[in-house]
């Protein structure tokens, strides 16, 4: 998924203008329907990695885009572009941010922090995300608990 890395598009909006739009909208109307996801997961995944991370790549996390919310919501030392590839939980997508478990999504800088910005999500976020559905957490943790340390590891794979 190289293909997803130019990692800014121009931004057509000063970030004032941005965070005045986004202001005055409900929290819940931030999420743009119209922007593309993509799932993580490729045909070459079971030939690399292990079950479980072919299982969390398929089913639980999605590749996006970031819009105006996100680009306003970021910290400022954390600042990203609109257009932003970021990876994200998609169960927890749709709650107000204030309700997801931390690091609910992750802007990778390049194509090399994508494990690491993966890495982060499963130990800080999926353990504690309130909105997976029961069969998923069972699932993901039977894999968790499954893998080996060295399945687990697979990072050369990722860039």
């Amino acid at each position: 998924p190289s293909q997803f890395f130019p990692i800014c598009l121009p931004i057509t909006e000063s970030a004032k203008e941005i965070e005045t739009k986004v202001t005055n909208k409900n929290e819940n109307e931030l999420f743009d329907e119209t922007h593309k996801t993509f799932s993580l997961a490729t045909d070459e995944d079971t030939n690399w990695l292990s079950d479980f991370l072919c299982f969390v790549r398929s089913d639980m996390v999605e590749v996006f885009e970031a819009h105006s919310g996100d680009v306003v919501a970021r910290s400022a030392n954390k600042k990203i572009c609109l257009g932003q590839v970021g990876i994200r939980c998609r169960f927890c997508v749709n709650l107000p941010k204030r309700e997801r478990a931390r690091r609910s999504s992750t802007f990778p800088s390049s194509t090399g922090k994508i494990y690491q910005s993966f890495i982060m999500m499963l130990r800080d976020h999926f353990v504690k995300c309130c909105a997976i559905p029961d069969d998923v957490r069972t699932k993901f943790q039977e894999l968790k608990d499954s893998a080996s340390q060295g399945a687990v590891d697979s990072k050369k794979y990722w860039a």
